[in-house]
């Protein structure tokens, strides 16, 4: 029986019922595989993106591996039993964009400079039996014309959660309990946020099984923040919003593996697709992925039922990438994306869009101009390392609107203004390039320049071409 107080963390029972039982019998027919060795041997910290709670440190018990300046800082043995982890960043962005919004929102040009400063602790008692793990954050803006709820929040909490692990010879169970970040697959429902200024934090409960023969299952019941970008250490959970679900991986083969997962977003109150009411989203998927010889790929594929007020929703989603790596010292990996997302079609009562919930943009470049919902989105990227240091990574996407009576959807689902009503279905053509040095282990400096040279949905609704330059710098230990 669960415990009334629990209620509002709940996760449907249907769902958790069929995604489990299929996962637990074909976890069953797996024999377990060895470990692989921790990359952080040979590369701390890792680069800028994942969550830094996934970091383990304890090779670092060997005197002959603490090569680092910083390893005496981020890793501490307290005990036989218990350690203690440590880190921080130091991270600045200056933007400067021309045409932001593509003009629609009457500032012509926007520079700004944006911070962002963490600082971490994370404690392992009991042989990692128990784990409490506290991540604190200042971000700033300086200079913006037109903010984004993704700016600034001041100081905040950013991470604050208790894990308790139980130990088994085919792998260990994981109940983590409070403020913590959250990413599935290939971030394209749910990211950490790494390029924006403010990462993605919620605020609930998640158990994760990991299976030692590569079995994984997730089952989470989580509120998304309440972003307050005046004052300190007021950010709260947003009891408006529930977010919960179930995320499973199955590797079929040495080559081939698959997701499965089912999410639920409750609001009590939205406005979308012409009808306003609460809303209940329910995304079910499969993310196809894998390596073969010089060959990668990942490919999701999405259904997305429910209701708005008193309207049905039907929406769909495609995000893939495929690519191919060269052999030579360059490390050439030539890739391919195809995305394609619902619109909503007018007169047929239903809401069409489909929402990407909580993904990463940055896929189409650093200018917060595209999302995956009422689109469809092709093109070639490539990415180099001509030096051992420095990273190339171009790409070109063309996009379209997937239905013209639908409108053009910025990050967080808001139209772009007149695109609503507005007559054409090419979007236009993103040209984008990322320049990434890494001088040193802790340091790492980006070039990011984005053009979008808009198409016809775009510019009847009075939009003019964009652009964007952003420099990134950080200092990780």
């Amino acid at each position: 029986m669960i415990h009334p107080s629990l209620n509002r963390y709940s996760i449907p029972l249907s769902i958790v019922m069929v995604l489990s039982h299929t996962y637990i019998s074909s976890a069953q027919a797996t024999e377990p595989q060895a470990a692989a060795l921790s990359p952080l041997e040979s590369q701390r910290p890792p680069r800028s993106g994942p969550t830094r709670s996934q970091e383990d440190y304890r090779f670092l018990d060997d005197p002959a591996k603490r090569t680092d300046p910083f390893d005496g800082l981020r890793y501490q043995r307290l005990s036989d039993t218990a350690w203690l982890q440590t880190g921080a960043e130091l991270r600045y962005r200056a933007d400067a964009a021309d045409k932001p919004v593509f003009g629609l929102r009457g500032v012509k040009d926007d520079s700004y400079l944006m911070q962002r400063a963490q600082i971490h602790a994370d404690l392992h008692l009991f042989d990692d039996s128990l784990r409490t793990f506290i991540q604190l954050e200042n971000t700033r803006v300086f200079g913006k014309d037109l903010p984004s709820p993704s700016d600034q929040s001041r100081n905040e909490i950013h991470q604050a959660f208790i894990d308790g692990n139980l130990h088994y010879q085919s792998g260990k169970l994981t109940t983590r309990v409070g403020r913590q970040e959250m990413a599935y697959g290939n971030n394209v429902l749910v990211t950490y946020r790494e390029i924006p200024n403010m990462r993605l934090s919620f605020d609930g409960v998640r158990m994760s099984w990991a299976g030692k023969n590569g079995y994984k299952l997730d089952a989470f019941s989580m509120k998304p923040l309440l972003v307050r970008p005046s004052g300190s250490f007021n950010d709260s959970s947003n009891h408006q919003q529930k977010f919960y679900g179930l995320y499973g991986t199955v590797p079929l083969s040495s080559v081939f593996k698959a997701d499965l997962y089912a999410f639920g977003l409750e609001t009590d109150q939205r406005k979308l697709d012409g009808f306003t009411g609460k809303e209940d989203r329910y995304t079910f998927g499969t993310r196809l992925f894998g390596a073969w010889n010089k060959f990668d790929w990942t490919w999701d594929l999405m259904k997305q039922t429910g209701h708005i007020a008193n309207a049905d929703i039907d929406a769909w989603g495609v995000s893939s990438d495929s690519g191919y790596t060269f052999a030579g010292p360059w490390k050439a990996r030539l890739g391919f994306r195809v995305d394609a997302a619902s619109g909503d079609k007018d007169g047929d009562h239903k809401a069409g869009s489909f929402d990407p919930m909580f993904p990463k943009n940055a896929f189409y470049g650093q200018a917060s101009l595209t999302t995956l919902s009422n689109i469809i989105l092709t093109g070639p990227t490539l990415r180099f390392s001509p030096f051992d240091k420095v990273r190339f990574e171009p790409g070109v996407f063309a996009a379209w609107r997937q239905n013209t009576d639908d409108g053009v959807y910025l990050p967080g689902m808001v139209a772009v203004p007149g695109t609503t009503t507005s007559k054409g279905k090419r979007l236009g053509t993103l040209y984008q390039t990322n320049v990434n040095w890494t001088p040193t282990s802790n340091i790492t400096v980006d070039l990011d320049y984005l053009f979008y040279d808009i198409g016809s949905a775009i510019k009847n609704a009075g939009g003019s071409n964009s652009q964007i330059v952003v420099l990134r710098t950080s200092f990780r230990y």
